[in-house]
């Protein structure tokens, strides 16, 4: 072999070393022609490439695809990707066929639309024996894919974004199975997922299906089996858990209005989903502190969705630090920041609560039976029947929105309670003790706390049965005031007062709680109030009188003789006491003719002499 013939061996080893290495452009119209046969043949899918095709041979046959686009018989896109990678077999090859062995999608997006009745469907779904034909394909891996799910015409809903992973489907047609992980909303899970007979769900038949989903917010696993088909369906047994129920709601877009802090959350029962709803039966629900059982459902059919559930738990714990205070301000007065209502208005629900025994807030209840109902942002409350404190107690609160913000209205009954063990509880240092029974109403608007207090309208009617009136001796003040009353200031705030009944009955007026009538009647004394407490200035003016118990018609300030009289003027949790000092004074003899030595009048200075008067001392100087 001469040299030129050496030469030009060696140039084209070079050439096709060179071509074998690194990519090249050549034939790309034969190239699309054999890769769009291939989509076709496998999976009954058309396929264009928008742009250049490259083709390497070393270290494998590997063909670099860009701007692919994947649409269905109808011209509907199932998904596109900016590249695509697909391996090659080298002997197909060889003998000049383009057969794929495995594909690699860039960044693929894929779209699920939704129909005119709002059932989400994939734009196109191939047949079991197309899917079948995946398994000549090999491993198909995804890196960067998005997933998303809107309605026609509409802005996607669920995006689910940066799902990396590898679709394995070379058990074909035994099992389909996908690892890898996602971003939905922001938040990154990995996910696991198995349909052990693809053939049968993609012939809406019934197949055995496995998900799992793992993130730093939330824990679930699906296992059961799933129907194909355009009425899917999902039977099975589902457990789950978060550590933030609040933010994984947020990524959810399903946010009911449920109070509390809501730390953590556990689910378990037996599944059935559907397109437009899932119901968890035999649920063993965990809350926070609470465990429940019971059933929950969820519906997508209507304007809202619709949470309904019925649970029993034995305990049922509601702390005041998740909501039950009162919202006043660091200085003590209610809130003027307006509180919106929009969260009512984003589901409806339809709860069913009972519980063996309940702690809410400061409450203690037993035999628990709540309702809570809220439908087009109204909310309805009703406690059927609890037992509290050795009576019973029933009540119902309704909150409606409206323009100037919302409508309250509430009602609250109850029978033979004993306020001493209540007031323990809520207020720490009970005041007055007895069985207790009563009905409270009342009935506001507003857009803030304040001017709902401002604005409360109502009545209140209580009862006490034998009891005792804590922080005055009335008895032993009665007697003082008798034989010695200027001892009665120092007497009449220790002891306490035993009374047979107390009856209370007030009227509330644009946040005015005024007395009509308010009678205690002793064992031997009777006392009688009258005034007003201001709901809105946290304030009370009472005037009390205290009477022998012969004499039930004495009233306070005097009339129809009661004998002592005092007030109680000031802030709700730190009165001042005043007594009427100058009617206790009166009733000693002694105390009295002080009392009228110290108002007489001083007597007129005497005349001067006439010697030293003005008019003989001037004469003397004459």
């Amino acid at each position: 072999m001469n040299s030129k013939l050496k030469w030009a061996a060696g140039i084209g080893l070079a050439i096709a070393a060179s071509a074998a290495f690194f990519p090249f452009h050549i034939f790309e119209a034969a190239l699309n022609d054999q890769f769009s046969a291939q989509i076709r043949q496998k999976t009954g899918l058309e396929s264009h490439v928008g742009g250049r095709i490259a083709l390497s041979l070393l270290p494998r046959p590997r063909a670099r695809l860009e701007d692919v686009t994947v649409t269905n018989s109808a011209g509907s896109v199932v998904f596109q990707t900016p590249f695509m990678k697909a391996d090659l077999r080298i002997l197909p090859l060889i003998a000049g066929r383009f057969e794929l062995e495995a594909l690699t999608l860039i960044a693929p997006q894929l779209t699920l639309a939704a129909d005119s009745n709002d059932k989400v469907a994939p734009s196109a779904t191939p047949s079991a024996a197309q899917i079948s034909e995946l398994a000549k394909f090999g491993v198909l891996t995804i890196a960067g894919g998005q997933l998303a799910i809107k309605a026609q015409g509409e802005a996607p809903r669920v995006i689910v974004s940066k799902i990396d992973g590898i679709l394995d489907p070379r058990n074909l047609p035994a099992q389909l199975s996908f690892v890898g992980g996602m971003d939905w909303n922001g938040e990154r899970g990995n996910i696991e997922a198995l349909i052990g007979k693809p053939r049968q769900f993609l012939e809406r038949d019934v197949s055995p299906a496995t998900l799992k989903i793992v993130s730093p917010i939330a824990d679930v696993t699906f296992d059961g089996t799933v129907q194909g088909g355009t009425k899917w369906q999902f039977d099975g047994h589902i457990a789950g858990a978060s550590s933030d129920p609040r933010v994984l709601m947020q990524k959810l877009q399903f946010n009911p209005a449920i109070p509390g802090d809501l730390s953590k959350v556990s689910v378990s029962g037996t599944l059935k989903m559907t397109r437009q709803s899932l119901a968890i039966s035999d649920v063993s629900l965990a809350l926070d502190k609470n465990n429940f059982r019971g059933s929950l459902a969820v519906r997508f059919d209507g304007k809202r969705p619709l949470l309904s559930a019925t649970l029993a738990s034995p305990s049922l714990v509601y702390t005041a630090e998740q909501g039950v205070t009162m919202p006043l301000r660091n200085d003590g007065q209610w809130s003027r920041e307006p509180q919106s209502l929009a969260a009512l208005a984003q589901v409806d629900m339809d709860l069913r609560l009972s519980a063996q025994k309940a702690r809410l807030g400061r409450l203690a209840l037993s035999s628990v039976g709540m309702a809570v109902l809220v439908s087009e942002g109204k909310l309805d409350m009703s406690l059927g029947a609890a037992q509290a404190y050795g009576g019973r107690v029933k009540g119902q609160f309704v909150l409606t929105p409206i323009d100037e913000g919302r409508d309250l209205k509430g009602n609250l009954s109850f029978t033979n309670v004993d306020m001493g063990s209540f007031l323990r509880d809520v207020a720490r240092t009970p005041r007055i003790t007895g069985a207790a029974s009563g009905e409270i109403s009342l009935q506001s608007r507003g857009d803030t706390v304040a001017q709902t207090v401002e604005a409360a309208n109502g009545k209140l009617r209580i009862t006490v049965k034998n009891g005792e009136l804590a922080g005055i001796d009335a008895e032993q003040a009665l007697r003082r005031a008798e034989k010695r009353p200027l001892s009665v200031p120092t007497e009449v705030r220790i002891g306490s007062t035993s009374f047979q009944s107390a009856d209370v009955v007030a009227d509330i007026t644009k946040g005015i709680l005024t007395l009509d009538k308010c009678h205690i009647s002793g064992y031997g004394v009777g006392l009688d109030a009258g005034g007003s407490l201001s709901l809105t200035e946290q304030n009370m003016r009472l005037d009390i009188g205290v009477s022998p118990a012969r004499r039930p018609e004495a009233m306070p300030g005097g009339r129809n003789g009661s004998i002592l009289n005092f007030n109680l003027i000031g802030p709700w949790h730190n009165p001042n006491f005043i007594l009427d000092t100058d009617s206790l004074i009166r009733r000693s003899e002694a105390a009295a003719a002080l009392l009228g030595a110290q108002i007489k009048p001083p007597e007129p200075p005497e005349p001067l002499p006439a010697a030293i008067s003005p008019d003989a001392a001037g004469a003397r100087a004459d």
